[in-house]
């Protein structure tokens, strides 16, 4: 009877693990960005995002400080997106996103030109600290810049998971 009840003990403990290990990826992705069908979190791969928006206004490519990669900034329209590698040829991970206009928006609906007690609602009240907003959800920091009580802009920005 004893041996019954260790091994319940111990598919318990298994089963409470392997739903831990499955709710901590979602956790990790943080916020995500959506644009003509395609979502993207800090740090997914942005081939997809790049292939949708099209050609950018302007590009730019540099030597990476924290990888042997490259890091690029794609200006397109309504958005600027910064992406890194960790190879010279290797692929490409979004590192950022900051919002030009008010033709995208976050994927609870907000955009640039939106009240600041919207902002409040969705993703809660906070003291900002010199008029941003700073929301942390993952590996994912999103932050929106006030004025006037109006957002002026809105930045996805990674951020390390600990």
């Amino acid at each position: 009877m004893k041996e019954a009840g260790k091994k319940l003990a111990a598919v318990s403990l298994a089963l409470v693990v392997a739903g831990s290990a499955v709710a901590v990826p979602e956790a990790a992705a943080g916020y995500k960005f959506k644009y003509s069908g395609v979502t993207v979190t800090m740090d997914s791969a942005a081939k997809k995002l790049i292939k949708k928006a099209g050609k950018p206004i302007k590009k730019s490519v540099k030597k990476s400080c924290a990888y042997k990669g490259k890091d690029r900034t794609y200006q397109y329209k309504d958005f600027i997106l910064k992406t890194y590698s960790k190879t010279d040829k290797g692929a490409e991970y979004v590192q950022g996103i900051t919002f030009r206009t008010n033709g995208v928006s976050t994927k609870e609906g907000i955009k640039i030109g939106s009240d600041e007690s919207a902002v409040k609602k969705k993703y809660g009240s906070q003291k900002p600290n010199f008029g941003i907003y700073t929301y942390i959800k993952g590996n994912t920091k999103l932050q929106f810049e006030i004025s006037n009580k109006k957002v002026k802009n809105i930045r996805y920005v990674a951020n390390k998971v600990k």
